[in-house]
C-alpha cells in the first residue's frame, strides 16, 4: 500500500512538471520600441504593399478578410452574429516567437467591440485589442515558438471591422543549419 502512495505522489509531482514545460509564457507590448527592444531587433515585416505575402507567411479568413496594396494594410469584418466562426488564422513557416502590428478597429458596418487574439497551436487566450485603436501598435512575444494565431471579434452584436497594417513577426532560425566561410568568402561547409 506504501509503494502504492508513493507511486500515486511520484506520478502527481511528474504530471505537474509536465503541464508546467508545457505551459507558454506570453508577454503583450503596447509599445512597438519596447516590443523590438526585447526581441533584440531581430524581426520580419508584412507591409502589404503587394498581393504577395513574406514568404511561409499565409492566412485564413473565414469572412471576407483580403489584403489591400492599394491601402498597404490587410482589412477584414469578423462579424460576431456570423454563421461562421468568424476569425482570421495567420501561420508561421518556420515558427515564430512573436506577432504583432498597427491596428484600426471600427470603420463601416459597425464600431465592434474588440479583437480577441490566441496562440492558436495551443488555444491560448493572448489578450484583446481595443476598439479604440486608431494605428497603435499592439503585439506580444512568446517563450515558446508558434506557427499561427487566430483573431476572432470579441463578444456582442456588432461586427468588428479592422486593419492590420506593417505586421511584424519574428521568425525561429532553421535548425542545425551551418556555414562556414574560408578566405573569399567561399563556401567550405554546409551541413543540415
Amino acid at each position: 500500500m506504501r509503494k502504492l502512495a508513493v507511486l500515486g505522489v511520484t506520478m502527481v509531482t511528474f504530471m505537474s512538471w509536465a503541464a508546467t514545460v508545457n505551459a507558454l509564457t506570453v508577454t503583450v507590448y503596447t509599445d512597438k520600441t519596447e516590443w523590438e527592444n526585447a526581441l533584440g531587433g531581430q524581426f520580419l515585416t508584412e507591409d502589404f504593399a503587394d498581393d504577395l505575402l513574406n514568404t511561409g507567411v499565409s492566412f485564413v479568413s473565414t469572412e471576407s478578410g483580403h489584403i489591400n496594396p492599394a491601402e498597404e494594410n490587410y482589412q477584414d469584418v469578423l462579424a460576431s452574429q456570423s454563421q461562421n466562426e468568424p476569425m482570421t488564422i495567420w501561420s508561421f513557416a518556420p515558427k515564430t516567437t512573436a506577432y504583432g502590428g498597427n491596428w484600426t478597429l471600427g470603420g463601416p458596418g459597425g464600431s465592434g467591440n474588440s479583437l480577441l487574439v490566441y496562440v492558436a497551436d495551443s488555444s491560448l487566450y493572448v489578450g484583446a485589442i481595443s476598439n479604440s485603436y486608431g494605428g497603435e501598435f499592439w503585439g506580444f512575444i512568446s517563450d515558446t515558438p508558434f506557427t499561427s494565431v487566430k483573431l476572432a471579434g470579441g463578444s456582442g452584436t456588432n461586427q468588428q471591422n479592422y486593419r492590420l497594417d506593417n505586421m511584424v513577426y519574428s521568425q525561429v532560425p532553421e535548425p542545425a543549419t551551418l556555414l562556414l566561410l574560408g578566405v573569399g568568402g567561399f563556401l567550405l561547409h554546409r551541413r543540415k
